[in-house]
């Protein structure tokens, strides 16, 4: 989905914030939260992985004789103990003319945090186990005067 109107780099206001920033915790996790993080992130993903694919289709000059990549997407599930479901996600990467690599990731998983952790995480005094759903985004330019970039985004559960 393209951005009209706007430029590709703010499209949406994605790139836009610079820094980390904390909500207040709440006191209720509504039942369909979770399922509405969830898709909220897929959302964003599919987003971001159709914008690096215009940038492949759009790019003029140097590479640009190479044919433009596409996300090459695949699941994957954390390990765990049998008989339990903690999560996983999908992976979406893409090789190309404009990017040498980058992958945008999505994932959803759940556990509890470890002793050492948990003093740390409001909400995890009484019960460690949270849910945590997000994407990461990392990419890397064919040319090496372009930085690379890295992106988390994170919502985390707790009880």
């Amino acid at each position: 989905m393209a951005c009209p109107g706007t430029a590709r780099a703010n499209c949406f206001g994605l790139f836009r914030y610079q820094q980390s920033v904390t909500v207040p915790p709440m006191t209720t996790d509504p039942p369909d939260s979770r399922a509405k993080a969830a898709a909220w992130f897929r959302e964003l993903r599919d987003l971001l992985c159709a914008e690096f694919e215009a940038i492949e289709d759009e790019l003029t000059g140097t590479f640009s004789d190479f044919p433009a990549g596409r996300f090459e997407r695949k699941n994957w599930h954390h390990p765990a103990e049998p008989g339990m479901d903690v999560g996983g996600g999908e992976i979406s990467v893409m090789r190309g003319r404009a990017f040498e690599k980058v992958g945008v990731n999505f994932s959803e998983v759940r556990g509890k945090f470890s002793e050492e952790f948990r003093g740390q995480i409001k909400g995890t005094e009484d019960d460690p186990s949270f849910w945590a759903c997000g994407i990461s985004l990392v990419s890397h330019m064919q040319s090496t005067l372009v930085p690379a970039a890295h992106m988390n985004t994170r919502h985390i559960v707790t009880t």
